[in-house]
């Protein structure tokens, strides 16, 4: 029995899934994407699925933290002006620390 219960343990491990979840992840399903890659003048971020409270930085390829001004376009759409920095390639870094979640995206400014 307890070569049972630890090989579902291990297999629960495993599979990222958690006995207290219910075995989902809300942070896994969230998709997000950004365009134009390259950009010129502007860069949209799309976020969908479950995020409380989205928040960005930029940061340049040697790690300048550059100030931003998200502008919310739409449900989980934002816009953020790119067209005063120069040509380069940049990384934005999503997250959202109620669900633990960060994550860098590269994109190219023209």
């Amino acid at each position: 029995m307890r070569n049972k219960l630890i090989i579902l343990t291990f297999a629960l491990a495993i599979s990222g899934m958690s006995l207290a979840q219910g075995g989902t992840d809300p942070v896994q399903d969230a998709q997000i994407s950004i365009y134009p890659n390259p950009a010129i003048e502007f860069i949209v971020v799309q976020v969908e699925g479950s995020f409380d409270n989205a928040q960005f930085e930029l940061t340049s390829m040697i790690g300048n933290k550059l100030q931003i001004k998200p502008e919310e376009v739409g449900i989980g759409k934002y816009k953020i002006q790119v067209k005063d920095l120069a040509s380069g390639y940049y990384f934005l870094v999503v997250k959202d620390e109620a669900k633990r979640f960060k994550k860098a995206y590269k994109f190219l400014k023209r």
